[in-house]
């Protein structure tokens, strides 16, 4: 039975947004008191953001407990998310309606601004600054405007400062750089989304270490594309799978990070995009090895945007898994727990 839950194979993190969910917060105190290194520490706060912006639970833990840096960080990890929730809702663009959305940035804004000061080493309170200029149309921060490094003149300009500054505090953040690529997408400039996903995966891999998640970024690339295209009517969306460079970067991402990675503590979306793309990429005896690792918990992206409706992506993890997994059974030495 396929299993989605934001917690993936993570008991502790599991038990904390249960917790959450019915409105208390000693749980997540507990597992982030039990973090320890930063990899762990943004996937952790970011999962337990997304489960806590729709209750105050925060906000409790807060008036309970004010002086703690935990609840700081994730008081900025929801006010971030409550932003972008507004912004991504957002249907219309009247006077009014931009100044409640200025209102909420700028509180995220200070909020983060108090958890980078009373943890300076902590990347989080970056990694919502960065995530926060998505929702900055105009560019009126020019924090969110600062031209790209040298000789990267294919990016436009965006939070660069921002992501020197995680960077700093936690070397190629899985987050960090995904959230850099999101908000370079909000103003890509003359060259379109598409491409600056694209040229950003790149630039990205060409820095990253031999065994980083974020390999994965030219697959996310490709999978938006793959959406985008399909969405517009394109009939030949399966061929953007098949060319050089992304058989390139699907063979990199598999020898590199999954060779090296544990998958109990691996993102489950990486997981599972990496398995979306070796099926589509031609590569179903490496497909059933990524599968085997990701068990039951499948998510709904990719899966969605292959799927006839998108609420049938269950359907299609499992036609996938199941064919891969009967064609080629991952032998004793392949099996990755």
């Amino acid at each position: 039975m396929t299993v989605s839950h934001p917690a993936g194979r993570d008991p502790d993190l599991y038990r904390a947004v249960q917790d959450i969910r019915a409105g208390y917060w000693m749980q997540m105190r507990q597992v982030l008191a039990r973090t320890g290194y930063w990899a762990q520490w943004t996937s952790r706060t970011q999962v337990l953001g997304v489960a806590a912006a729709e209750t105050n639970t925060v906000e409790l833990w807060l008036e309970e407990e004010p002086d703690s840096l935990a609840a700081q960080v994730m008081y900025a990890r929801v006010a971030t998310e409550r932003v972008l929730r507004a912004h991504r809702k957002q249907t219309a663009t009247s006077p009014g309606q931009a100044r409640r959305l200025e209102k909420l940035a700028d509180g995220a804004w200070q909020a983060s601004g108090r958890a980078a000061a009373l943890n300076p080493r902590d990347p989080v309170p970056w990694n919502c600054f960065i995530a926060l200029t998505e929702t900055d149309a105009i560019g009126r921060h020019p924090q969110h405007r600062v031209p790209p490094p040298q000789p990267e003149h294919l990016l436009p300009p965006g939070p660069w400062g921002l992501l020197r500054e995680a960077h700093r505090r936690d070397p190629f953040n899985r987050e960090a750089w995904h959230r850099m690529s999101q908000a370079l997408q909000s103003r890509p400039g003359p060259a379109g989304r598409r491409a600056v996903a694209t040229d950003f995966a790149r630039w990205t891999v060409s820095l990253a270490p031999a065994d980083s998640p974020l390999l994965l970024l030219p697959i996310y690339a490709r999978v938006q594309e793959h959406r985008e295209r399909r969405d517009s009517g394109e009939g030949v969306v399966n061929l953007l799978w098949n060319r050089e460079d992304i058989t390139r970067a699907i063979t990199r991402a598999f020898t590199g990070w999954f060779g090296n990675c544990d998958p109990a503590s691996s993102s489950q979306l990486d997981l599972n995009h990496l398995a979306y793309a070796l099926v589509r990429g031609g590569f179903p005896q490496w497909a059933a090895m990524v599968f085997e690792a990701i068990g039951a918990f499948a998510t709904r992206d990719p899966w969605q945007y292959h799927a006839q409706h998108p609420h049938q992506w269950r359907e299609t993890f499992e036609t996938d898994r199941d064919a891969c997994l009967k064609s080629h059974p991952p032998r004793a030495e392949e099996r990755r727990q």
